[in-house]
């Protein structure tokens, strides 16, 4: 079968089947990040690539392609509640680019990573037919505040940080030629990407389970509740969804729940806690100026999506997966 009918997900599989678990590792294939003991804490390590005509569309610029391939990894780091400290690059570059293409790649990345303290330790450069970038993350935590997509349990609350679906509707935006109303914000979020690293190390002390929902929120559901053996209900009607969304969906031709649930492109948390943690939780990323809001609970079993009507249905798992999806 070929990689375009088989997917990331059972691409994956197959380096799990073939390296099985390493003896040295506290979380390895199959998480945002690998985790390896070093003294008496924790070095997370994580690697995303993105490339021309994939994710970097033509009309992205050179700052903005550097910011969103160290925006990429960072959000995994955050996602393990580590604070990344060194990142290093590949680069495979197309011949006929200018030296102020990469100096704005690179400007790009400084903006990324100065905030978080991230220095940027190295890598390799090779030409290329199509623009190619690698990044490595490394990040550190401590042992009792690692947060893994394991550990959400039944009666748990699940919450999101800011809004869903705004990144999805500016790559709409952008491929279907839609214009006005808030397609200049939503594009600057399919874009310009932040990654939350602090709102992960806050987690990192209350939540029982996290992820990155970069490929979706459906798809990230169904990871937690995979690894964590529990279902989940979600309340469609509770999660975060910016003004302008559905009409952009509109006009694209996609229905609202598609376009929140199952296309990606968000740099947001999704995290489970108790219930007793939820208040102080709030009142911390608050002090971000970064919402938070609870959209479910999580269950025995059962990957339910209540609609606003009330009636209860199945929510498939699905979001972007690299050689099957296609905007």
């Amino acid at each position: 079968m070929k990689l375009r009918d088989l997917g990331e997900r059972r691409i994956i599989e197959v380096f799990q089947e073939v390296f099985g678990d390493c003896g040295g590792a506290v979380v390895g294939i199959g998480d945002d990040a690998a985790v390896f003991p070093v003294g008496d804490r924790l070095l997370v390590v994580s690697t995303d690539m993105v490339a021309e005509g994939t994710h970097i569309p033509k009309e992205m610029t050179p700052r903005q392609i550097g910011k969103y391939a160290a925006a990429v990894n960072l959000s995994d780091i955050a996602a393990m509640g580590a604070r990344p400290f060194g990142m290093v690059f590949s680069f495979g570059l197309p011949g006929g680019l200018d030296e102020g293409f990469v100096t704005g790649v690179a400007e790009g990345i400084r903006e990324a990573c100065t905030p978080h303290g991230v220095c940027i330790l190295g890598g390799d450069t090779k030409e290329s037919a199509k623009l190619v970038i690698t990044g490595t993350a490394l990040g550190e935590v401590e042992k009792d505040r690692l947060l893994t997509r394991s550990g959400a349990r039944p009666g748990d609350l699940i919450c999101v940080t800011g809004s869903i679906g705004s990144a999805a509707a500016g790559f709409y935006c952008l491929t279907r030629g839609i214009e006005g109303g808030r397609c200049g914000d939503f594009i600057k979020a399919a874009l310009e990407p932040e990654a939350r690293i602090q709102e992960g190390l806050i987690l990192s002390g209350y939540a029982t389970s996290c992820m990155d929902i970069s490929d979706g929120l459906a798809y990230s559901l169904g990871e937690i509740a995979g690894m964590s053996g529990v279902g989940f209900l979600v309340r469609e009607d509770a999660i975060p969804v910016e003004e302008g969304v559905e009409g952009v969906a509109a006009e694209a031709g996609v229905s609202p729940r598609e376009l929140v649930f199952h296309k990606g492109g968000d740099f947001e948390l999704l995290f489970t806690v108790a219930g007793k943690d939820i208040d102080v939780v709030k009142s911390r990323m608050e002090e971000l100026g970064t919402p938070v809001t609870v959209i479910g609970e999580v269950i025995e079993e059962g990957y339910l999506l209540q609609e606003p009507s009330g009636e209860t249905v199945e929510l498939e798992t699905r979001g972007y997966q690299a050689f099957l999806t296609k905007i």
